[in-house]
This record gives C-alpha cells, sequence and structure tokens, in this order.
C-alpha cells in the first residue's frame, strides 16, 4: 500500500472512500427527487440531502467536480420548486419564505460548483 501523505485519505486504501459518500449523496438525492415530484405532502429531505452534497463537496471539491453532473442538478432544482409551488401554501407561513431562501442558496452554491 501506497501512502503519500499525512491526510486521512493520503493512502492507497483511503483515496477513494470519498466517492462512496457521493455517491451516496447523490442516491439519496434522485430518491428525495423521485419522491418530492409525486407528493403533495409538505414535507421534503431533498434539501438536506443537497446540503450534505454540498458540504462533501467543499471538502473534496475535484471529486465534487467529477460526480456532480449538471443535468442532475438542473432536475433537482426544478423538481423542488415544482414541488415548492404546489405545496407552499401547506407550509407554516412563518417557515415558508424561509424554506425557499434555504433553497435559493443552496442550489445557487449547486451552480458555483465547476461541474
Amino acid at each position: 500500500m501506497k501512502v503519500y501523505s499525512t491526510a486521512p485519505d493520503g493512502n492507497e486504501a483511503a483515496d477513494l472512500e470519498p466517492a462512496h459518500y457521493f455517491n451516496l449523496a447523490e442516491k439519496r438525492l434522485q430518491k428525495s427527487y423521485e419522491h418530492i415530484i409525486q407528493t403533495d405532502k409538505p414535507v421534503q429531505v431533498l434539501l438536506v440531502n443537497l446540503d450534505i452534497l454540498l458540504h462533501l463537496s467543499k471538502k473534496y471539491p475535484a471529486l465534487a467536480n467529477l460526480t456532480i453532473q449538471r443535468e442532475e442538478a438542473a432536475k433537482w432544482k426544478q423538481g423542488f420548486y415544482d414541488w415548492y409551488a404546489r405545496c407552499s401554501a401547506k407550509i407554516p407561513a412563518k417557515f415558508r419564505e424561509g424554506i425557499k431562501e434555504s433553497a435559493d442558496a443552496l442550489f445557487a452554491e449547486l451552480e458555483q460548483l465547476g461541474h
């Protein structure tokens, strides 16, 4: 086994481990997207899955650029805003605008990734 740095992922056995987490995050995003496009309920988990993916992207930007596809990101965004248009009236008023603002910020951050 080759060791090439002191970083947690600085050896051959560990250098691809972050890719597994990107794959898991993208699978969770896809699953939450599939749910959100079909539901009329005012609950969603897409934004928290996106937030997790973005945290991974900050730590491993090169992997983010390799794994996050622009088309998928656009699909997730459209799915969320379609859901929001259908369900926003069912979200308690005191949270409604904040949820949209949170989504706006997360999707803007996603779009800033260099994919």
